[in-house]
């Protein structure tokens, strides 16, 4: 029998235990023992993204139900500007989890909470600038990986955004179209 699902952003262990077939004490087990990738609620609850419920399914050779197919990850847009996030936002948000910030230090807190796939980061920002925070970045282990597009209004190098730590730099004077792109390229799509 096909277990059906709610498709949501995040799940309880008795959601994926349901799905994998296990008790969900072993989902809590393999969370603590840092097998699988989540997080605790304000609550102290244990809830693991959508991304990851997919990677535990796909890693035990189950079939992923459909409501859990297709393109997705985490993104974060870090940006001043409030239309450049809402335009971002809607541009994303059919096929990825997509959370804004409109300063490095709220993004920051949160990346240690829930780590995106991917960044989207402007580089002039009141407050801790993008360098500032790709540099903060690159310095922790955990995050190193990250992989971190830069964008500007204003003039960058590309070489000197590249050499402060940012993957890809985009002017946005070109539009965000090819931000968007270069997102949908790195993670996927379904379209």
């Amino acid at each position: 029998m096909q277990i059906k699902i709610k498709v949501k952003q995040n799940y309880t262990p008795n959601d994926v235990g349901s799905l994998l077939g296990v008790h969900h004490n072993t989902i809590k087990n393999w969370i603590k023992g840092k097998q699988v990738v989540a997080f605790q609620t304000v609550g102290g609850h244990y809830r693991v993204p959508r991304r990851e419920l997919v990677r535990l399914i796909k890693g035990r050779d189950l079939p992923v139900p459909e409501e859990l197919q297709g393109p997705m990850g985490l993104v974060y847009v870090v940006d001043d500007d409030e239309l450049i996030r809402k335009a971002m936002d809607d541009a994303l948000s059919a096929d990825y989890e997509v959370y804004t910030f409109n300063n490095g230090f709220d993004a920051l807190m949160q990346i240690g909470r829930l780590k995106p796939d991917l960044l989207v980061l402007d580089i002039y920002m009141p407050g801790i600038d993008g360098f500032a925070m790709v540099k903060k970045l690159r310095q922790d282990h955990k995050l190193s990986n990250l992989r971190v597009l830069g964008m500007s209004g204003k003039d960058v190098s590309p070489v000197d955004a590249k050499n402060a730590g940012f993957d890809e730099f985009y002017a946005k004077k070109n539009g965000l179209k090819v931000i968007v792109d270069a997102v949908k390229e790195h993670l996927g799509t379904g379209r």
